[in-house]
C-alpha cells in the first residue's frame, strides 16, 4: 500500500500583502541612493547599498546563532544582495544622468523594466497557474463522496484500513479510520443527556468527505473482530462502472474543472463472520454475507485489543473488557439484528396532538432518509424505522423532537399482531396527549390487534421547541385577533356598537400594538358620538396606527371622508393626500382625492386623479361619473 499515491488536498494560495514590507524597504533604499548620486556621486552611493547589504545580511544570517565569524557563504550572499540592490538603482542613476545630461538610453532602461516588473509578474503567474493546475489535476483524478462505515455497537472491532484502490495507476483513496470510538456502559450512558447518549449509539466508525481515483478496480478493507477472535483481509474488484456520477456544484466560485465529480453518500456496513456490504441511494456495490479469515500472531490480536480498550472509559479495564466480550458473545443480539437489516414490512404511521404544520423524516435500519406527510398513504414496504424526526414548517423548519426506537424490540411487538406471511398491514400510532412529547403513546396495531410499544426515547431541541412555540403562540393570537375583527365589523354593518365596541377592547387588550383595532375603534366612536369627538381625537389614533402604515393610511382616509361628510371638502384634501402618501397603491384614496377637486370645482385635478384610479384598476360610481363629466360636477344633480 505504501507505493499507492493518495489524494493530497491542494492548500489555496493567496497575494499575500507581506510582499510590500520588502517592496517598501527597497523604493527608500533607492530614494536614499537617488540623493547620493545627485548631489555626492557614484562612488558614495555604491559604498552605501554596499553597507545595507552588509548589515541587513549580517542580521538575518547571523539571528540565532551563538558565533558570528565572517564566512565564505555570508560574503557570497552580502555580493548577490549588494548585485541585487544596484541593479533596481539603475532606475534613480538613469533619472540622474538624465536630469543632469539630458541623455537618455531607451533600451538599457526599457532591458531594466522589464526584469525589474516582469520576474515577480512571470513568479506570480506560475505560482497561481501551478496552484490551479494542481487542482484541475485532482478533479480530473479523484471523485467525491461522502462516505460512512458502520458496524453494530456491540461488534467490537480494530479496523486496519479501508481503501478503493486503481491498480494501474497505483492510486488509493484517503480514508484514515482513528479507531477511537468508547464503547460506554450502560451506566455510563444512564448519565448522559439523551443528544449525547444517541450520538455515541449511533457514531458511526467513520464519517467524512473522501476522494476516489477514478476508474478503480480494487476495493480492500480488513479488520480484526474482536468478538470472533478473527481477523479478515479482502481485496476483491470494484465495480467502478456501477457508480453514477454527478457534477459537483460547489464551491459557486470555483470554475467546473476544479469542482470536478462526485457520487452519491456511499454506505459500508460490516458484519459478523467477515460480511460486509457497500452500497449507495442508487445501488447495491459490493455485499458478501461471509469471507474467509486470515491469521496474524497473537502479539498483534493483543496490539489490537489493547488499543480498542484504550478508547473506553469502564471498558479500559481488563476484568471489564472480558466480561463485555463474554456477555456479548453469550446474547444473539448481533445476529437478530443483522437479519433485521433485510427485513421489510408494509407499515405507515400516523400520529395526532401536534399541530397540523408537522411532518416527519424517517431513517431506517439501512440509514435511508426519506419524508413522510401525516395525510400520507404508504402501501409498500419498507425497512423499519429508528428514529422518527419531526418537523414544524413554520417560518422556517423547525426538526424539533426525535423519536429513537428500539428497533430489535420493535420487531418483537409487530410479530405479536401480525401474522405470518406478513401480507398485512402494520400501523403505527403516536398520540400526543394534550401535546406535550413527553406523554407520548406509541401503539403497534393489525389484524384488529393493537398493543402498547414503549422501547424508545424522546430527544427534545428544547432551543428549537422554544422558537416553535413562540411561533405557534403568535400564530393563535393572530388567528384569535382576526376573528375577533372580523366579528366586530360584522356587529358595526348590523349597527350593534356597543357589541363591536366590546370586541375592539378585547383586540387591545390581547395587543395594545394592534393597529387594525383604532381603526375598527375610530368608526365605531364616528357612528355613536358622531363628528365633533372623533374628529376632536384625530391625533391620538393616528399616532396609534403609525407603526402599521397600511393601517395609518386607512385612518387619515377615514378623517377625509368625515371631512366630506361634513362638507368641509377643502380640509379633507390633506388626508386623503397624506394616505396616498402613506400607501400609494391604493386607488380609492386617489378616487377619493379625485372626489374632492370634483367637488371643489376643480376639473383638470379631478380628471387627473380619476384617470389614476381607473388605471390602478379601481371601479366606482363616482369614478365613473367624474370620468363621464370629464372633471366637470353637474351642480344641478348635487
Amino acid at each position: 500500500m505504501k507505493t499507492y499515491r493518495s489524494y493530497k488536498k491542494v492548500d489555496p494560495v493567496y497575494f499575500s500583502g507581506e510582499i510590500f514590507f520588502p517592496v517598501g524597504l527597497l523604493c527608500a533604499a533607492a530614494l536614499i541612493s537617488y540623493v547620493l548620486l545627485y548631489f555626492i556621486g557614484l562612488g558614495f552611493a555604491v559604498f552605501f547599498n554596499a553597507a545595507l547589504a552588509w548589515c541587513g545580511y549580517f542580521y538575518f544570517y547571523y539571528y540565532g546563532r551563538s558565533r558570528a565569524g565572517i564566512t565564505l557563504e555570508f560574503l557570497t550572499g552580502v555580493f548577490l544582495l549588494t548585485a541585487f540592490l544596484l541593479f533596481a538603482d539603475y532606475g534613480v542613476y538613469a533619472l540622474v544622468q538624465y536630469q543632469k545630461t539630458a541623455l537618455f538610453n531607451g533600451l538599457y532602461f526599457s532591458i531594466w523594466l522589464t526584469i525589474l516588473l516582469g520576474t515577480p509578474i512571470i513568479y506570480y503567474t506560475y505560482y497561481f497557474g501551478s496552484h490551479y493546475y494542481a487542482k484541475v489535476r485532482l478533479a480530473n483524478t479523484y471523485l467525491k463522496a461522502s462516505f460512512s462505515v458502520y458496524h453494530d455497537r456491540e461488534h467490537l472491532m480494530y479496523i486496519d484500513s479501508v481503501a478503493f484502490i486503481n491498480s494501474d495507476k497505483h492510486l488509493i483513496s484517503d480514508i484514515e479510520v482513528e479507531n477511537n470510538i468508547p464503547f460506554y456502559s450502560d451506566q455510563e450512558l444512564a448519565e448522559m443527556e439523551i443528544s449525547s447518549k444517541y450520538y455515541h449509539l449511533q457514531q458511526s466508525a467513520f464519517s467524512g468527505l473522501i476522494h476516489i481515483p477514478f476508474d478503480t478496480d480494487r476495493f480492500e478493507i480488513s479488520w480484526y473482530s474482536i468478538i470472533e477472535d478473527q481477523y479478515y483481509k479482502i481485496n476483491i474488484p470494484f465495480p467502478f462502472t456501477k457508480l453514477k456520477l454527478e457534477e459537483e456544484k460547489y464551491p459557486l466560485n470555483e470554475s467546473k474543472n476544479i469542482r470536478g465529480q462526485k457520487i452519491k453518500r456511499t454506505y459500508l456496513h460490516i458484519y459478523l463472520n467477515g460480511g460486509f456490504k457497500l452500497y449507495n441511494d442508487d445501488t447495491v456495490l459490493l455485499d458478501f454475507s461471509t469471507n474467509k479469515p486470515t491469521e496474524i500472531s497473537d502479539e498483534e490480536k493483543h496490539e489490537k485489543i489493547i488499543t480498542h480498550q484504550l478508547s473506553h472509559k469502564y471498558y479500559n479495564n481488563k476484568e471489564h473488557f472480558s466480561q463485555l466480550i463474554e456477555s456479548i458473545r453469550k446474547s444473539n443480539n448481533i445476529q437478530e439484528r443483522f437479519e433485521l437489516k433485510d427485513k421489510s414490512v408494509v407499515w405507515n404511521l400516523e400520529f395526532s396532538g401536534l399541530d397540523e404544520n408537522h411532518y416527519l423524516e424517517i431513517t431506517d435500519i439501512n440509514f435511508r432518509n426519506y419524508k413522510i406527510e401525516k395525510a400520507a398513504v404508504e402501501i409498500s414496504p419498507r425497512y423499519l424505522p429508528k428514529k422518527i424526526t419531526f418537523v414544524y414548517r413554520g417560518s422556517y423548519l423547525f426538526p424539533w423532537l426525535k423519536l429513537h426506537i428500539n428497533t430489535q424490540k420493535l420487531n418483537q411487538f409487530i410479530e405479536q399482531v401480525l401474522p405470518d406471511d406478513f401480507e398485512n398491514r402494520v400501523l403505527f400510532s403516536l398520540d400526543f396527549k394534550d401535546s406535550n412529547p413527553k406523554d407520548l403513546v406509541f401503539t403497534i396495531s393489525s389484524n384488529a390487534k393493537k398493543v402498547l410499544f414503549e422501547d424508545w426515547e424522546i430527544e427534545i431541541d428544547e432551543y428549537r421547541k422554544k422558537e416553535m412555540d413562540e411561533e405557534q403562540l403568535e400564530k393563535r393570537m393572530d388567528n384569535t385577533k382576526r376573528t375577533l375583527l372580523k366579528e366586530g365589523w360584522d356587529f358595526v354593518f348590523a349597527k350593534n356598537y356597543k357589541a363591536a365596541q366590546k370586541n375592539c377592547e378585547a383586540l387591545q387588550v390581547i395587543d395594545p400594538q394592534y393597529a387594525s383595532a383604532y381603526f375598527l375603534e375610530v368608526r365605531i366612536l364616528w357612528y355613536t358620538k358622531g363628528f365633533e369627538i372623533c374628529y376632536s381625537k384625530r391625533d391620538y389614533f393616528i399616532a396609534k396606527t403609525e407603526h402599521e402604515p397600511p393601517v395609518n393610511a386607512l385612518i387619515y382616509n377615514n378623517y377625509g371622508c368625515i371631512l366630506d361628510r361634513e362638507l368641509r371638502y377643502e380640509e379633507s384634501l390633506s388626508y386623503f393626500e397624506k394616505a396616498i402618501e402613506i400607501n400609494p397603491k391604493e386607488p380609492i384614496f386617489v378616487c377619493n382625492l379625485g372626489e374632492m377637486y370634483y367637488k371643489l370645482k376643480d376639473p383638470a385635478k379631478a380628471l387627473k386623479e380619476a384617470r389614476k384610479a381607473k388605471m390602478m384598476g379601481y371601479e366606482s360610481d363616482m369614478l365613473s361619473e367624474i370620468l363621464a363629466n370629464k372633471g366637470v360636477i353637474d351642480l344641478i344633480n348635487h
